[in-house]
């Protein structure tokens, strides 16, 4: 997992895989404020965005969930958001498994969950495996805009 902002991406990006680089890259060159809501493709099915709008909810009414092919790049445009994030343990537990269909499995119990409080700019990287809870509130419920840009696991291999 990785955690920054795009403020700091110039100094970092040394350290990042380059399939993250370049997901960030288009964050960086793409004005979200011109385009639809919904899937935009970056390299085909193997690097796409999903720019989203979503209610942020108290914690306990958000699902923690994990993916098995993608690594997500979750940017946070506007508002303001916690993402939880657990690391995977023998205390997880699977509510529901979609990997095959969806790419996505959600928990009912995960270990000790931590939290990433995300503002316009911030964006968390979360690899297969890695556990997290998005869109839980700051404060109050709320409306954000993010854009979360889907690496395929192939692009990410050494």
């Amino acid at each position: 997992m990785i955690f920054s902002d795009l403020a700091n991406w110039e100094r970092e990006k040394a350290v990042y895989p380059k399939a993250v680089n370049r997901g960030l890259e288009y964050i960086r060159s793409t004005d979200f404020s011109t385009l639809p809501l919904g899937k935009h493709e970056i390299e085909g099915d193997l690097m796409f965005a999903l720019l989203q709008e979503a209610s942020t909810r108290a914690w306990e009414e958000q699902r923690p969930e994990s993916h098995r092919t993608y690594t997500d790049i979750q940017f946070l445009i506007s508002g303001e958001e916690i993402i939880r994030v657990a690391p995977w343990s023998e205390d997880a537990k699977v509510s529901e498994e979609a990997f095959e269909l969806k790419d996505i499995a959600f928990y009912e119990q995960v270990g000790k969950e931590s939290e990433l409080v995300l503002s316009p700019g911030s964006f968390a990287v979360f690899y297969p495996g890695d556990i997290h809870r998005p869109c839980c509130r700051v404060n109050d419920n709320g409306t954000i805009k993010k854009v979360v840009i889907k690496i395929h696991k192939s692009l990410l291999e050494l």
